[in-house]
Order: structure tokens, then C-alpha cells, then sequence
């Protein structure tokens, strides 16, 4: 087995008894000094960890929240056109106008039978899209429908909303 470096040292006349052991001994003070010092700074190590962590785990439940959460509307809209899928009516086409006002805003016009135009104005029938394409819905869908995906209803006139009364006098 081979001889270590300070013995090395000592047999070839380089270094004495006493500088061998001054150098022992300083390794021993910085070795023990080292440890101190690590321990401190281990200290603020494990808390700065462990705040971190404490962070990094609020991070991913905030995400798994959103996730969740998209998954949710997901499913809930998946429903949702399954319901109208199910229920849908095709509009037959008329002469009497229905307007109706989109989401963004504008006047849309379908034109439908006179009954039809009847049951959508007192609030019987509904108009969902479908694939792109207006269809019709009884009110009993478009409740569910409005329970699960809001944007997935056109037009539908609540009959709670028909019973205001108008000003008599203007």
C-alpha cells in the first residue's frame, strides 16, 4: 500500500516532524470551524427550502385547481351538446321573422313558421347552436342547457321575464 503525502514528504526530507503535525492539527481547527459555519448556513438553507416548498406545493394546487376547473367546463359543455344533440329540432323555414340579439351585440333574424315563432316569443321553444347551426329546443333543455354552458343558448325568451308589465303612460 502506498504511503500518503505527508509521509512521503517527511521520508524525503522535505518537511519535519512538527510542520506534519502543525498541518494536522490546522486541518483539524478548519475542518472543525467548517462545521460550525455549515451548520448555520444549513439552517437557512432548510428554511429557504423549505419555504420554497411551501411555495412550489401552493403553486400546484392553484394549478390542479384550474385544472379541475377547466376540466369541469369541459365536461360541463360536452353535456351540454349532448343535451341540445339529443333534443334538437331542425328549423323549418318560414315567412314570419324571429329577431333575436347574439352575444356581440348584433340583430339576428331566423325566419320560421308562424307557430313556431309563437312557442319561441312565449318562451316554449328555444334557439341553441349545434355544429354551427341554430336549432330548436324545448324549454325544459334549455334550462339544463343554461345550467351547464350559457353560450351554447341563441335566443330564449324566459316566460318569468314575459310577465313585467309595460308603463301605461309614456
Amino acid at each position: 500500500m502506498g504511503l500518503s503525502l505527508q509521509e512521503q514528504l517527511l521520508k524525503a526530507g522535505l518537511v519535519n516532524q512538527k510542520q506534519v503535525k502543525k498541518a494536522q492539527h490546522d486541518k483539524r481547527v478548519q475542518k472543525k470551524n467548517g462545521k460550525k459555519g455549515a451548520q448555520t448556513t444549513s439552517d437557512d438553507t432548510k428554511e429557504r427550502l423549505k419555504k420554497q416548498r411551501e411555495q412550489q406545493a401552493e403553486h400546484d394546487r392553484q394549478l390542479n385547481r384550474q385544472r379541475l376547473k377547466q376540466k369541469q367546463q369541459q365536461e360541463d359543455c360536452a353535456a351540454a351538446q349532448q343535451l341540445i344533440q339529443k333534443n334538437r329540432t331542425k328549423i323549418e323555414p318560414g315567412d314570419v321573422p324571429f329577431h333575436y340579439v347574439t352575444g356581440g351585440g348584433q340583430i339576428e333574424r331566423l325566419y320560421v313558421t308562424q307557430e313556431v315563432a309563437d312557442q319561441l316569443g312565449s318562451g316554449l321553444l328555444g334557439v341553441a347552436v349545434n355544429s354551427g347551426e341554430n336549432v330548436l329546443i324545448c324549454a325544459a333543455t334549455v334550462a339544463k342547457v343554461l345550467q351547464r354552458d350559457e353560450s351554447l343558448i341563441v335566443a330564449f325568451n324566459d316566460p318569468a321575464d314575459l310577465d313585467d308589465e309595460y308603463p301605461a303612460e309614456w
